[in-house]
Parts: structure tokens; C-alpha cells; sequence
């Protein structure tokens, strides 16, 4: 069975801060930063992008080894050292192996920097490949960390395509020390089941960072009173049957419901801007306002709605029933309750922690019976109690220092110092 970290940080023994061999440790360890050798798909990404921010606010020193994809939006180089591997398309898992056989061509003119690193830590499976070759390539004792935050549909399938990949994966993870998820779901559900992983993981929630400079915690406006009411579906938009659901919704409340769509269409999933332009063009109460820029336009996107789409059926009793999204902590951190699906990880933390409402199918007409008899005074004591949550609920304030804290032992189990939690989090706020 795989065993998970405690979000918490083990208290220091009490042969840590004693005697001379606990001194010359805490001195070596104070000579450099921690060093994190990332291995990323896309350094353009915003989860990638808040995932370095993080690390360096921990006090870790990130050295990317990423790739980037070409995007409608704007692009900005990395803002910490990294190492351009080329350029990769989203799926394509074919192409995308030529282009990782090119990446290790690059990887070895930069031995030195990899050599440098304490530990190889990789977003995706892709990613955990290139990061396990360097590894050996350079013959280092680094551990080997996965950071896996979805199980791409294809990991799922009984084809000849899924069992090749599953394998991949299993080979791989066992050479990891450390497996990171975003859902407890994924352990469950997949990586324990499925690929007998039985390692340690560290769970670590799509939550805000709030040591962004782009990130302004504005207190949620006041609660509704009454419809219409709108609701917003940020993010990825990948979702087909979501959209065909909010269309109707829309169609038949004209007056009462508004639809609010934001974010980058998944054309790998059949979603592409001229379809969402052409579904607000038919309905003059669905809106598509393009991409966001997150964190920068949270307050500003979130307080424009009353409701927060959680919803996602693309991988239908796989992936979309195991993940939490990012738009589950942004809506509820500017106190916007969320609509979800009964029986998913994300209909879970709604329904036990009151985040909002679940609903079971029939999905379509559950939601719209409950929008058509949504009052004001419903409303607001769902948002009330969302409202007077902690802002850890949603805020990454220590969680990701923890993660460096373990790292740090599993890279140096006989001299890392283990920090408390309040440490950690006097460093975040500095």
C-alpha cells in the first residue's frame, strides 16, 4: 500500500541540533540553496510557472530543463535559469517522442548543470523519462521525483497504446522516490490499483500561490440576492459535453441564468475558439471572454459570477472523476460556491466541506431544476459559510515549503535539517 506524507512537518529529533556532527551538517547544507533540476513539458505553463515560484520561495534553487508550445496567448521567457529543450505539441505522444530523443542531445552539453542538481523532480510521464535518463546519463545519486497531476486518458485504455505506456510508467515510478498528486483520487483510483504503486506521495492541492507578484487577494463582494445568476467556467476548456449543458441552461433561462466561459480551448478535445465564439454569438446570454491571465485576473473574473463550474466529464470515470481543479480554490477563495458532480473527487470537498452543490444525473435537468428554484436567501448561506472558510483551504501558504522540506531529507537523509512548520511559513511571508 503506498504511504502518504502528512501535509505537516515531523518535529526535530532531538540528536538533530546536537553535538558536532549535527553543526558541520547544518553548515555544509547553508552553503548553497537547494537545488531542484525541474523537468517541465511546457516552461510557458502557468501551474509550471507557480510550481517555480514556490520552490524559489521555499528557498530552492530551480534549474529548468523544459520544453515550451506554441500558444494563441502571450509568451514570456522563464524567469528563473532554464534550458530550452524545442518545442512539443499537446497529446501526439508519438511526436512528442522524437522531439524527447532530440532533448537528450541537449542534455548532455549540459552535464554540469545536471550533475549541480539534489534532486530531478519531473511534471508528467513524459518528463519522468527525460529526467531518468539525464539521471543515468550523468550517473547521478539524485532521487528521482514525479509529479503527476492528471492520468492522461490514453494511461486509462485496454489498447495496445495504454498497456505500452502503463508499463512505461511502472518501470519508471519504480525507480522514483517520491510520487506528488493534486487528488487522493489518483492513489486510489489509479497509481495503487493499476500500477501497484505501494512508494510514498506527497498530496499537494491545486491551491493559489500566494507569494505571486500578480496575485491580489481582494475580498469577495458581497453575496447575491437573487437571480440571474451566472455562472463561470474557467481554465482549460475541454469539456464538450459541459459546453452542450450550459447552452441549454442558457437557451432555456434566458433571464435567469448568464454563462461566463474564460480560458484556452482544448482542440485536442474537440474544443476550439470559433466553436465557443459561435455558441455566444447564438445565445445573447453566453459570453466567451478569451484567455485570463492567472493570478493577475482572479478578483477580477470571480467576482462577475455567482456560481463556479466544476464540472468536467472528458474522461469520464477516469481522470475527470479523480482531479480537483484549480477553479475549485479560486472560486472558493473570493467565495464563489461551486457546482459539481456527486461521486468525484471534486464532488467530495463540495459536498463534505459545504463548497457549494452536487448533483447526480440526469446532470442536465438535476441543474436546471435546482437553478430555476435557487433563491437569494439559499444562496447566500452557502456562500456565507464559504466565505468564512480559512484562506488555507485555498492558498498555497506552506504546502509547497513542506514538499522542498522532504525533498531536502529524501536527498540528504543523514543531513537535512527538518523545519517546522512555522519556519516554513515566517519564510513564505517573507
Amino acid at each position: 500500500m503506498a504511504t502518504q506524507l502528512m501535509t505537516g512537518v515531523s518535529k526535530t529529533s532531538d540528536n538533530t541540533s546536537k553535538g558536532p556532527r549535527a553543526e558541520v551538517t547544518k553548515t555544509n547544507r547553508n552553503a548553497r540553496p537547494f537545488n531542484i533540476a525541474f523537468f517541465g513539458h511546457d516552461s510557458n505553463e502557468s501551474t509550471i510557472r507557480k510550481r517555480v515560484r514556490a520552490f524559489e520561495a521555499a528557498g530552492s534553487k530551480v534549474t529548468g530543463f523544459m520544453f515550451s508550445r506554441g500558444r494563441s496567448g502571450p509568451v514570456s521567457a522563464p524567469a528563473w535559469e532554464n534550458v530550452e529543450l524545442g518545442l512539443t505539441e499537446d497529446g501526439y505522444f508519438g511526436r512528442r517522442l522524437v522531439q524527447l530523443f532530440r532533448a537528450l542531445i541537449i542534455l548532455w552539453s549540459q552535464r554540469r548543470l545536471l550533475r549541480s542538481a539534489d534532486v530531478f523532480y519531473a511534471r508528467n510521464i513524459d518528463m519522468l523519462l527525460v529526467a531518468r535518463v539525464a539521471k543515468a546519463m550523468v550517473r547521478s545519486d539524485a532521487p528521482l521525483v514525479y509529479e503527476a497531476l492528471d492520468v492522461h486518458p490514453a494511461m486509462t485504455k485496454s489498447n495496445v497504446t495504454g498497456s505500452i505506456l502503463r508499463f512505461a510508467e511502472r518501470r519508471l515510478l519504480s525507480a522514483s522516490a517520491l510520487l506528488v498528486v493534486s487528488s487522493p483520487r489518483f492513489i486510489e483510483q489509479y497509481f495503487s490499483p493499476t500500477q501497484k504503486y505501494a512508494g510514498e506521495w506527497f498530496l499537494l492541492e491545486n491551491k493559489i500561490f500566494s507569494g505571486d507578484a500578480n496575485f491580489t487577494e481582494m475580498p469577495p463582494t458581497a453575496a447575491a440576492v437573487g437571480p440571474p445568476w451566472t455562472i463561470g467556467w474557467f481554465g482549460v476548456i475541454r469539456c464538450r459535453r459541459s459546453l452542450d449543458i450550459l447552452k441549454t441552461i442558457a437557451a432555456s433561462m434566458p433571464d435567469r441564468v448568464i454563462v461566463h466561459i474564460r480560458g484556452i480551448p482544448s482542440e485536442r478535445d474537440g474544443i476550439t475558439k470559433e466553436l465557443l465564439d459561435e455558441a455566444a454569438r447564438e445565445l445573447r446570454n453566453l459570453f466567451y471572454f478569451g484567455v485570463y491571465q492567472s493570478p493577475r485576473d482572479l478578483p477580477e473574473i470571480y467576482n462577475a459570477i455567482d456560481l463556479t463550474w466544476a464540472v468536467d466529464f472528458s474522461a469520464n470515470g477516469a481522470n475527470s472523476d479523480w482531479l480537483i481543479p484549480n477553479r475549485l480554490y479560486e472560486g472558493g477563495l473570493y467565495g464563489i460556491p461551486a457546482i459539481a458532480r456527486r461521486s468525484t473527487a471534486t464532488g467530495d470537498i463540495v459536498e463534505q466541506d459545504s463548497r457549494g452543490w452536487c448533483f447526480d444525473e440526469p446532470f442536465e435537468d438535476n441543474v436546471a431544476n435546482f437553478l430555476k428554484l435557487l433563491d437569494g436567501l439559499r444562496y447566500a448561506e452557502t456562500a456565507s459559510r464559504l466565505r468564512k472558510k480559512d484562506r488555507s483551504a485555498f492558498v498555497d501558504v506552506s504546502d509547497t515549503a513542506r514538499l522542498v522540506s522532504k525533498l531536502e531529507e529524501i536527498a540528504h537523509p543523514a543531513s537535512s535539517p527538518r523545519r517546522t512548520s512555522t519556519e516554513i511559513e515566517l519564510n513564505l511571508e517573507q
